[in-house]
């Protein structure tokens, strides 16, 4: 089976603001449920969603000076996004980063490019602060997310907070950029 990637043309990135805090909670929640339908029950999903997805939570995150949040837009409709924010890692690293803290896309758009191309533009989102490295969390249980970010030069740095979806108590790993230079383990 051949994979359709998207052109790139296709693609247009917007960074977003405050004012789109509805749009951003939403898109979160869609992609969230989309993501983990298949590993927690839909309780509680719902659950963390309505925790952790609202409007009100969007703004104060699209607000800060420190994040910066940008949509896929494929088609015009929003498919996707990223949130990066300008915080040390709480492993130390010995070098100057920014957190990647959300990118998710549709399953639509799965395996077609748009996550990539999303990553590609938080690095240069990234980069432009003058950082060097990107880090993240990633529950344990995302193989999908786990894949992905290894295609992508990052290894695992140390074990991250336990994540709770729900009743569900997850562990996680933090992950660094080794592709990037400056990094020393």
């Amino acid at each position: 089976m051949t994979r359709q990637y998207l052109d790139v043309k296709t693609i247009k990135i917007e960074r977003i603001g405050a004012d789109r805090a509805t749009q951003l909670a939403d898109l979160q929640t869609v992609t969230f449920k989309q993501a983990y339908s298949d590993v927690h029950s839909l309780e509680d999903i719902e659950t963390y969603c309505r925790a952790h997805f609202t409007p009100e939570i969007a703004g104060i995150d699209l607000s800060s000076e420190e994040t910066v949040c940008c949509v896929g837009l494929l088609d015009s409709e929003p498919s996707g996004y990223y949130m990066v924010k300008h915080q040390a890692c709480p492993i130390a690293i010995g070098s100057e980063s920014s957190e990647l803290k959300q990118l998710y896309v549709l399953r639509s758009a799965y395996g077609g490019g748009l996550g990539r191309y999303l990553y590609e533009h938080a690095l240069a989102t990234i980069r432009s602060t003058g950082h060097l490295l990107a880090w993240l969390c990633v529950s344990d249980i995302n193989y999908r997310a786990q894949a992905f970010y290894d295609k992508q030069g990052f290894a695992k740095l140390g074990t991250g907070p336990v994540l709770e979806v729900g009743k569900e108590k997850l562990a996680s790993s933090i992950l660094v950029s080794v592709s990037q230079p400056g990094w020393r383990h």
